[in-house]
C-alpha cells in the first residue's frame, strides 16, 4: 500500500506517467500478496482506474472500474461507503463514456447508499448529488435535477465556511439550470454570488473566476442587457489571455 500512497501525491502534481507506473507496480504486489477479491486490491485498482479516465483512456477505465466495484461488492457488506465510492466513479466513466442511462442507474444507488451511510450533511453526499443533478440536467431533465442541485446547496452551506469555493460551484450551476429553465432572477443572484465568492477565495485571475464573469455576461446578454454584459465579457477575456 506504500507505492499507492506515495503515487497520489505524484498524480496530483500531473506527474501521470509516473504515478501510473507506481500504481501498476502496486496492484502487482498486492495480487501476489493478497488472497483474490480483497478489498484493499480494490482501492489500488480504483486509482489506477480514476488516473486512466482522466487520461481519456476509457476502455481501460471501466475494466478496472468494475473489477473494483465486483470487489467492494464481494468483501465488503451491503451498503458500505466504499461501495459507493466505486459506484460513483463507474458512473463518472459512464457520463464520459455518453451513457447516461448506466451512469444514473449508479448515481443513484451510491446516493441511496450515502444517505443511509454518511450524516445528512456530509461533503460527499452533496457532490453525490451534484453529479447526478449535472447528468439529469445535461438529458434536459431539468425539473428534476434542481431540487437535487438545491439539495447539493444547502448541504454545502451547512458543512463549509462562508465564501468557500465548493458553494460558489454549486451556486454556479444550480444558476445556470435556472436560467435554463427561465428563472432569471434567481439566476442572476446565484450567478453574482458565485462570481463573489470566486474573487474572495481564488487567486486573481483564476479561470474559475473568467467563466463565472462568462455565465453571467452570457445570461445579461441574452436579456438585452448588452452594457452590463460588456465589461464583464471583457474582464473574461483578459484572464483567458
Amino acid at each position: 500500500q506504500s507505492l499507492n500512497a506515495l503515487a497520489q501525491p505524484v498524480y496530483a502534481l500531473n506527474r501521470r506517467a509516473e504515478a501510473e507506473a507506481m500504481y501498476r507496480e502496486s496492484l502487482e504486489i498486492l495480487r501476489t500478496a493478497l488472497t483474490a477479491g480483497h478489498a484493499d486490491i480494490a482501492v489500488n485498482i480504483n486509482n489506477l482506474a480514476v488516473l486512466l479516465r482522466d487520461e481519456n483512456r476509457l476502455d481501460e477505465a471501466e475494466k478496472l472500474s468494475k473489477e473494483a466495484l465486483q470487489i467492494r461488492r464481494s468483501a465488503l457488506p451491503a451498503g458500505h461507503p466504499d461501495i459507493a465510492i466505486s459506484l460513483i466513479n463507474l458512473a463518472n466513466l459512464y457520463s464520459a463514456q455518453y451513457k447516461p442511462a448506466e451512469a444514473e442507474q449508479l448515481y443513484r444507488e451510491a446516493l441511496t447508499i450515502r444517505r443511509a451511510a454518511l450524516p445528512a450533511e456530509h461533503p460527499d453526499l452533496a457532490r453525490n448529488l451534484n453529479n447526478l443533478a449535472s447528468l439529469l440536467r445535461s438529458q434536459d431533465q431539468l425539473a428534476e435535477a434542481e431540487p437535487q442541485y438545491r439539495e447539493a446547496l444547502a448541504i454545502r452551506r451547512a458543512a463549509y465556511p462562508s465564501g468557500h469555493p465548493e458553494i460558489a460551484n454549486t451556486l454556479n450551476n444550480l444558476a445556470g439550470l435556472l436560467s435554463d429553465q427561465g428563472q432569471t432572477t434567481e439566476a442572476e443572484l446565484m450567478y453574482r454570488e458565485a462570481l463573489q465568492i470566486r474573487r474572495l477565495s481564488l487567486p486573481p485571475g483564476d479561470k474559475a473566476i473568467a467563466a463565472s464573469l462568462n455565465n453571467l455576461a452570457s445570461m445579461l446578454r441574452a436579456q438585452h442587457r448588452t452594457a452590463e454584459a460588456a465589461p464583464l465579457s471583457r474582464e473574461a477575456l483578459s484572464i483567458y489571455r
